[in-house]
């Protein structure tokens, strides 16, 4: 395996300096660079060595960030971290192993996080609980960006994160559709785990956070509809608000199948109200005519980033 880029948006996340430190304490003996790309109020972020930063003048969203930091990248393998993800020792190794495999194009990692708060964890249960690092591996429809490994290779072919996302919601989940529909497997290996620690620690950043993964779902994005073949009722506005309390309950109903939910049951009341909300998000988007209200340009390719 050649170089390998890590590529990590960041806004003053508070905990970037603990996600720099796992990736020079990873396992890995071949040769790879770290790209920081935004803004970082606490000087945690320093270039030394294989780490770079790209800072930016005004606050960049994840979508823009993790472009400009493919832009700047050398590495045949781009991974992307975010910048409250601390990697486990393996994560590059394992990364890195399945791409042995010629037919290996796209990985995505298990995530794992704390119980602290519980506003967080209901968070992240609600958000990752397709993804848990103690779920077997395997082929996934989608992935997270927050865990994520693409061959340079490939996008060039299906073009780089759509720009127009405004908030870490979406962005990943339209990217991994595209690289689906362009014939890619998204492998999913749970043991190339990160530890998930968002400032989500209020119901308001939960609700607002729940809000914009409906507002801004591939789910309701009608590039998608036929793809996905998305169910009648997130066609209609109408009918994602009137049908939200059973949408909501069957995502909970799911869910409950999953050890780690049944672990934190008491989460499920704040998760059952979050899932309402995103019925609320996609209505929005139904409503205002799509998830950017209009046909969208084409996303930035290599060729005209580089």
């Amino acid at each position: 395996m050649n170089l390998l880029s890590v590529i990590i948006p960041n806004l003053h996340s508070p905990v970037i300096g603990q996600t720099l430190a796992a990736l020079q304490a990873q396992d890995y003996t071949g040769a790879f660079e770290v790209i920081v790309v935004g803004q970082d109020r606490y000087g945690l972020v320093k270039e030394s060595g294989n780490v770079r930063a790209i800072f930016t003048a005004q606050p960049t969203p994840p979508a823009r960030a993790r472009n400009l930091g493919v832009r700047a990248a050398k590495g045949d393998l781009l991974l992307f971290l975010d910048a409250d993800c601390i990697p486990c020792p393996e994560w590059l190794r394992l990364h890195a192993a399945h791409y042995s495999d010629s037919f290996v194009d796209v990985v995505g990692g298990g995530v794992t996080f704390l119980a602290e708060n519980y506003w967080t964890l209901a968070d992240n249960l609600g958000s990752f609980y397709e993804f848990l690092a103690d779920l077997p591996k395997g082929v996934r429809q989608q992935l997270p960006s927050l865990n994520l490994s693409v061959r340079r290779t490939v996008l060039e072919i299906t073009g780089l994160f759509d720009e127009r996302y405004p908030y870490p919601a979406g962005e990943d989940a339209d990217l991994t559709t595209r690289l689906r529909k362009g014939g890619f497997l998204l492998h999913f290996d749970p043991a190339a785990s990160v530890m998930h620690l968002p400032q989500r620690s209020t119901p308001e950043s939960l609700f607002r956070h729940a809000y914009n993964f409906g507002r801004y779902s591939v789910k309701v994005d009608r590039r998608y509809a036929s793809f996905l073949e998305t169910p009648y009722i997130l066609r209609y506005w109408y009918l994602a608000i009137l049908m939200a309390p059973i949408m909501a309950a069957g995502t909970v109903g799911r869910m409950l199948r999953l050890k780690r939910v049944r672990q934190n049951l008491h989460t499920l009341p704040a998760i059952y109200l979050a899932k309402l909300i995103w019925c609320f998000g996609a209505a929005n988007s139904l409503q205002s005519g799509g998830v950017f209200g209009a046909e969208p340009a084409a996303v930035p390719s290599l060729e005209k980033l580089g």
